[in-house]
């Protein structure tokens, strides 16, 4: 499965690209500047994207609608500035999720992109960086 990761700021764009490549089941991690937006081929198989809002409100929602647009099916995580409480109902026809402020914690974006992703079996473990993800509980050996 494929990830896109649109945002303006380089640096939380190259971090939610790294989030997003040590997830389980994550293949190839896409990242571009919202203005790639229009430029996105109709139908790419994107599961996830990651879609950092910018201060400029009016093209947020023009770009929003654009890339629903484009990838129809795709689930969207909004990271903003302006939190609201839950998903908008407006915003759940366009394939928005989830939603969360840029100032959430690492461990917080990755528990929605794992429960995005379908991964209920995975919490996040206090550990190295590499090895910040493990099983919940251990499967069984079966012989």
């Amino acid at each position: 499965m494929t990830a896109l990761v649109i945002e303006d700021q380089p640096l939380v764009r190259l971090g939610m690209q790294r989030l997003l490549e040590r997830m389980p089941g994550v293949g190839a991690v896409r990242a571009l500047d919202p203005a790639g937006i229009q430029a996105l081929e109709p139908g790419l198989e994107t599961s996830i994207v990651v879609y950092g809002m910018s201060g400029d409100t009016s093209d947020n929602w023009y770009l929003l609608r654009r890339l629903h647009q484009t990838l129809p099916r795709a689930r969207i995580l909004l990271l903003s500035d302006n939190m609201w409480l839950h998903v908008p109902a407006s915003l759940e026809p366009c394939g928005v999720v989830a939603h969360l402020p840029r100032s959430a914690s690492v461990e917080r974006m990755e528990a929605v992109v794992l429960q995005m992703l379908g991964c209920d079996g995975f919490v996040p473990m206090r550990t190295s960086m590499g090895d910040a993800w493990q099983l919940a509980c251990h499967p069984r050996v079966v012989s």
